[in-house]
């Protein structure tokens, strides 16, 4: 077969589409990182950059503590080219979820910016909703709910209670180490394990259930009991101190993922003794 010979006045053509080709797409490489490069230093702009944080309705919530948070989370560039400061794209959303985490007193959270420069929270507490009322559970349903203590966010014993009748309150049942030998003024756990401890409790109320209260043994044996049906005993989630709370939760709600688990669990409620999270990567439970 014989090849057909291309004439000159094509080649030069041919040759000068692809130049044109090759031009166009530097053209558009420059542009885009011409844009990219307007847009990073756009997003320095001093004018546009969150430098000042405004917190309101805060009282028991430290300040400080959620303003730490807040820098920490605009910290840093997306991708290295953007500015997290900026008041057109800081992280909102996660910001909300990282505070939400963070301090589960926290019942309403509204994020907005001011004059560009302000980042403003309003914030509603959830004021009393965790109670402290003593080393152990009282035997007798009536008793419970009584000497209490209401506990801020940090675990800090705050101010006595009232007495309170059912399950209004979620309440914590441990030993302390008591200030001058007074409950006022002590702390039912180091203020991280608390927060630890709480989003544990967050995180199975998530997962359909209703935590009453806590109770942490003499042999360091958690028991998280669950609202009970009618007359029935309060069924418990069981884990040990020294468990990893990340992953019994994660442990628990890949279990309640599993339909045939959660349907048994769920249509059997009424009967549930307890669920063990005790064990390296497996959930038990029995029912009565």
């Amino acid at each position: 077969m014989k090849d057909i010979p291309t004439s000159p006045r094509i080649a030069q053509i041919k040759r000068s589409r692809k130049v044109g080709r090759i031009r166009l797409i530097v053209l558009c490489v420059i542009l885009f990182i011409s844009i990219i490069v307007a847009l990073s230093y756009l997003s320095f702009d001093k004018r546009l950059t969150i430098r000042d944080i405004a917190i309101n309705g805060t009282s028991i919530i430290n300040w400080d503590e959620v303003s730490k948070n807040i820098d920490k989370n605009l910290s840093g560039k997306y991708l290295y080219i953007f500015s997290k400061r900026n008041s057109f794209i800081y992280p909102h959303d996660k910001l909300q979820e990282s505070l939400l985490t963070e301090f589960p007193r926290i019942e309403k959270l509204e994020m907005s910016v001011k004059n560009f420069n302000t980042l403003v929270l309003n914030i509603k507490e959830r004021l009393g909703t965790h109670l402290y009322c003593g080393a152990t559970l009282p035997e007798k349903k009536e008793e419970i709910g009584e000497n209490c203590y209401f506990i801020n966010n940090d675990g800090y014993i705050f101010d006595k209670a009232p007495y309170f009748s059912g399950d209004i309150y979620f309440k914590y049942y441990t030993e302390i180490n008591m200030i001058n030998g007074k409950v006022l003024g002590s702390q039912i756990f180091e203020a991280t394990r608390f927060h630890e401890l709480a989003r544990f409790v967050d995180g199975v109320s998530s997962l359909g259930f209703k935590p009453i209260y806590l109770v942490r043994s003499q042999d360091k044996t958690f028991s998280l009991y669950l609202k009970s049906v009618g007359d029935k005993p309060n069924p418990k989630v069981i884990f040990k101190e020294d468990n990893d709370l990340v992953t019994i939760l994660d442990n628990f709600k890949t279990a309640m993922g599993e339909k045939e688990f959660a349907n048994e669990i769920n249509s059997k409620y009424d009967t549930l003794s307890y669920i063990d999270l005790r064990f390296k990567n497996k959930v038990l439970y029995k029912f009565q």
